[in-house]
């Protein structure tokens, strides 16, 4: 048995305007229709109701978009709302819920990004643009990775990707990556200054810091990573176990492997390796939050060191530039979560009893683990 679903007839209204006889204005118009390709006036306004007509260049949208159109109640195609409504009245409050629960990044990460977006929201939208241009590469990255992060939340609760263009059109028109070099830079360590920041981390001591440091530095991970693994409980199957806990191989020469697969985002962690008492220690700890241990830790750096560059993000780049002289760069990269993910499947099933070989190498070059 079929069923036939009638359609629902379209309410058609008739819309009328007038032109000037006696100033020809008729022949005008149908020059002009012409002109634009079109025979009726109707299609041309079908064609402008659908967003063909007229095309808009690059500067045009962006113009047509960010710009504060109240008085004239000109609509914004991103919102259904006032020009200014898709970024002015923004939920701050769900776009933290949606960093945070669907994009899986730290909380710390999610309450900078919204609030990056709050204070620079009017300037990015609107013709004071340029005003971010006098701020130092380092914010204006910033601001430009919360204005993205913003395109990505407004596609997922409106599946509308036009706010995702309209940044990327932003940046690129006015130029906002200029001078943002850092991924293409060439630095250059010397073995002495990298070996006496070591030493002197590494002889902080055993109480708290001391360990946080040294679990920071021994196993290059990062700070949400870190508070992660320490809250994950232990599973006890070492016969293959695909649970969700933490996964834990002893080898003989005193490291430990830490199968920990926690990925947000582009942010990814396969496994680490730490010396097997130091992760014991580590896991002890009756608690461990970014505040207050590991911001005093990174207080506590800057004064042993008596060097302002050696915050708690030092110890992740440290701990990669000791594995890069002696393992192979994606073997490195493989620790840091920066390979591809069959790269480190490979060197799990594989060469984790060589790379454990080499990372204790690695780190006796500096002092012995």
């Amino acid at each position: 048995m079929s069923v036939t679903v009638k359609k629902a007839k379209p309410k058609w209204k008739t819309m009328s305007f007038y032109v000037d006889e006696n100033k020809d204005e008729l022949t005008l118009l149908n020059q002009r229709l012409k002109m634009f390709g079109y025979d009726t006036s109707g299609q041309l306004m079908k064609d402008f109701i659908n967003g063909k007509f007229p095309p808009l260049t690059e500067d045009g949208q962006i113009n047509n978009l960010s710009q504060n159109a109240d008085k004239s109640g000109m609509k914004s195609v991103l919102g259904g709302g006032y020009n200014k409504d898709f970024y002015e009245n923004a939920d701050t409050q769900s776009m933290y819920d949606y960093y945070y629960t669907v994009r899986k990044f730290h909380k710390n990460t999610c309450r900078d990004i919204v609030n990056y977006f709050k204070r620079h929201r009017e300037q990015f939208f609107t013709n004071r643009v340029d005003e971010l241009k006098s701020l130092t590469p380092r914010v204006r990255s910033r601001i430009m990775d919360s204005m993205r992060k913003f395109g990505a939340y407004y596609n997922y609760k409106y599946s509308n990707e036009q706010c995702i263009d309209l940044v990327e059109k932003i940046i690129r028109r006015n130029n906002l990556s200029q001078g943002m070099i850092e991924h293409g830079k060439l630095y250059i360590v010397d073995d002495f200054y990298l070996q006496k920041m070591v030493q002197s981390l590494l002889s902080i001591g055993e109480g708290d810091i001391g360990t946080i440091v040294r679990f920071g530095i021994y196993s290059g991970l990062r700070e949400d990573e870190m508070v992660y693994v320490h809250k994950k409980p232990v599973c006890k199957d070492k016969s293959g176990c695909a649970c969700s806990k933490l996964h834990v191989i002893e080898k003989p020469n005193g490291m430990s492997v830490i199968l920990i697969q926690w990925h947000r985002g582009n942010k990814k962690c396969y496994f680490t390796i730490v010396p097997t008492q130091l992760f014991r220690d580590f896991k002890a700890r009756d608690d461990f939050e970014y505040r207050p241990h590991i911001r005093s830790a990174h207080e506590y750096m800057k004064v042993r060191t008596k060097d302002e560059k050696i915050t708690f993000i030092w110890l992740r780049k440290a701990h990669y530039n000791v594995m890069c002289r002696v393992m192979k760069p994606f073997e490195a990269n493989v620790l840091a979560g920066r390979a591809k993910s069959v790269d480190a499947k490979h060197y799990a099933m594989y060469e984790l009893n060589e790379m454990s070989e080499k990372y204790a190498e690695a780190w006796n070059k500096f002092s012995r683990v």
